[in-house]
């Protein structure tokens, strides 16, 4: 019986968005390490059997024809460039050793970015509808992996690290470790089930695998806002809007006239709670933290000192910053004094700006921000001119989705969870740009 290398290696990428659930309890950092080991493994695997499949499955002219074919792609463009600054200023840092390699509580760098474009090429260069839609069954198994394992670490099971329930300030996080980007991880969650609602079951909203789709939705909807974190929360709000919005503008006159005051609702409602958010009914309500919004909170103010800190160290090294995983570095040597209250005690250590705006400034220089941002002008360029023929709803989403993530990334930092599904996200997109619906 024959191998069929390109099989295998789609398999790998499948499994490998599960890492999300993987927690290694015996690691110094357990929440972190056995997720990029399991990632990179997947991968480097995944790209192994592809290339066996080039060179023993006499495929080599058919693929080699369609990897020109994605390389032509204009976000394919535009990432690949980003990946290029990104690494050059790797090699161009304060610390080459750390920007590629990182170290062993991050598992970022070159190296790791490596590993996300060469899963981005493979997704696009293997990946057909049934099989995106297969990944994203796979990408929700591994959320509620997540899920279940916060729940059990909640209630105290043994061997289950984490937060538990009774705790003082509980947040849920997952076995992502860190309540923000379980917030912003469930965002992507969300966006997989709905496309495959919308996908596979538009005339069937109701059958079995509908409600098991519902039921996700439902699911990752409990764990947003348990997560309590109100960059997500704003990120979510803006790219529900915008998701409004681009329905009135494409849905027609009938849905319309109902769209228009759901935007109403929606601004109102989020208005009060935030404009009555020290009320004790609004304080009452589970994750009610996320609408404590205010630029005087502690932690905004934390933000504004590591901005200011990020760029006094760009201003340094303007072009390729100070290389990936070395703002540390800056923070010791540009070091804010407004950083430091007595009676306060210090604070936190950062090591990073907290915010992929100001964090690929310093870190990646003026050259890596921009390219950075021109992804997503590549993205909705090529969306307003090949996004039209998708079914209006499909459209809607992958429309706002990338705001969501724009907008929560204004005061947190990628990590590997975020990281694999905007790339995921990027994959998926040039592909529906490429086919007609």
């Amino acid at each position: 019986m024959s191998v069929n290398y390109f099989k295998l290696s789609k398999f790998f990428l499948f499994i490998s968005v599960l890492c999300i659930s993987v927690v290694t309890v015996s690691t110094l950092f357990p929440f972190i390490v056995g997720k990029y080991v399991w990632f990179r493994l997947s991968v480097d695997l995944a790209f192994l059997f592809f290339l066996l499949g080039l060179l023993l499955q006499d495929k080599l002219s058919i693929i080699s024809n369609q990897l020109l074919t994605v390389f032509r792609k204009p976000i394919v463009i535009a990432v690949s460039i980003f990946i290029l600054i990104f690494l050059l200023a790797c090699f161009f840092s304060v610390d080459p050793k750390m920007s590629f390699w990182s170290n062993f509580e991050r598992g970022e760098g070159g190296f790791q970015m490596l590993h996300f474009y060469i899963f981005f090429l493979l997704l696009i260069t293997l990946l057909r509808e049934e099989d995106w839609q297969k990944l994203f069954i796979f990408a929700l198994i591994g959320g509620l992996g997540m899920a279940f394992y916060g729940l059990f670490a909640g209630f105290g099971f043994q061997n289950f690290v984490g937060i538990k329930f009774s705790d003082s300030g509980f947040r849920f996080q997952g076995s992502i470790g860190n309540p923000a980007y379980v917030a912003a991880y469930s965002i992507f969650m969300i966006f997989y089930a709905l496309y495959l609602l919308i996908s596979k079951y538009k005339k069937h909203l109701f059958s079995f695998g509908a409600s098991m789709l519902w039921f996700l939705i439902l699911l990752f909807s409990i764990v947003f806002f348990a997560a309590a974190t109100r960059g997500a929360f704003l990120g979510l709000i803006t790219a529900t809007f915008f998701f409004f919005v681009y329905l009135i503008f494409t849905g027609g006159k009938k849905l319309r006239k109902w769209l228009i005051p759901i935007i109403i609702f929606i601004i109102l409602t989020v208005g009060l709670m935030i404009g009555f958010k020290d009320s004790a009914f609004i304080k009452s309500l589970p994750g009610s933290r996320i609408f404590d919004i205010s630029i005087s909170a502690q932690t905004f103010q934390h933000r504004f000192i590591m901005w200011e800190t990020a760029i006094e160290g760009w201003k340094e090294k303007p072009l390729l910053g100070w290389g990936p995983e070395n703002y540390l570095k800056i923070f010791d040597q540009k070091f804010n004094t407004k950083y430091f209250v007595p009676s306060e005690d210090f604070g936190a250590w950062f090591d990073r700006a907290h915010s992929i705006y100001f964090d690929y400034l310093a870190e990646t220089g003026i050259l890596g921000l921009l390219s950075f941002l021109a992804i997503f002008f590549v993205f909705y360029w090529q969306f307003f001119k090949k996004g039209r023929s998708l079914f209006f709803i499909q459209g809607a989403l992958i429309f706002s989705i990338p705001i969501a993530y724009l907008v929560q990334g204004i005061v947190l930092f990628d990590v590997l969870p975020i990281y694999m599904n905007i790339f995921l996200f990027l994959a998926f997109v040039t592909y529906k740009f490429q086919i007609k619906n």
